[in-house]
């Protein structure tokens, strides 16, 4: 058994009851008994970053800790989201969802292959991430680098709005 990690989640949901979804999602990761709840930012009203012809969105980050494997935990998370009736669109790869759940950091892992990249790779260009993760740990600091979450908020390139709910 591997030693209990921090881990990161970032949720979003823009068709249906969008902030029911990421409360429900966030409580039915610590389903899994390798995942324990820490805690968890607000719910954030976000417009659309990238494909902006779509609904806002709701999204949060929480905090657990887990001694998983990261790609027991990203098949873990698409099971949750596959249960929420996530489909992927290949036209519109950041289109509407039911739900979205990202690994953004986990421990001190520096991931980078074909199926998942740790810390996320587009984190410190989402308000959406920035914000909510500076609720739970405004001082931490980002794996492989000597950054904080308020280094990457004041360099965020962002310029969508957003407010807590």
């Amino acid at each position: 058994m591997n030693k209990k990690q921090a881990l990161y989640l970032g949720f979003g949901s823009n068709i249906g009851d969008s902030g029911h979804f990421v409360t429900r999602a966030i409580k039915e990761v610590a389903g899994n008994p390798h995942i324990s709840y820490v805690s968890q930012s607000s719910l954030w009203y976000t417009e659309p970053l990238y494909d902006t012809n779509q609904p806002h969105f709701v999204n949060a980050v929480a905090k657990y800790h887990s001694d998983l494997d990261p790609y027991e935990i990203l098949d873990y998370i698409q099971l949750i989201e596959t249960r929420f009736l996530r489909l992927r669109n290949p036209l519109r790869p950041k289109g509407p969802r039911t739900l979205d759940i990202d690994i953004l950091f986990y421990g001190d892992h520096c991931i980078q292959t074909d199926k998942l990249t740790i810390p996320h790779p587009r984190f410190h260009e989402r308000k959406f991430i920035l914000f909510p993760m500076a609720e739970i740990d405004v001082n931490y600091r980002v794996p492989g680098t000597l950054m904080s979450i308020t280094d990457y908020i004041q360099r965020c390139p962002d310029k969508t709005n957003l407010e807590k709910i």
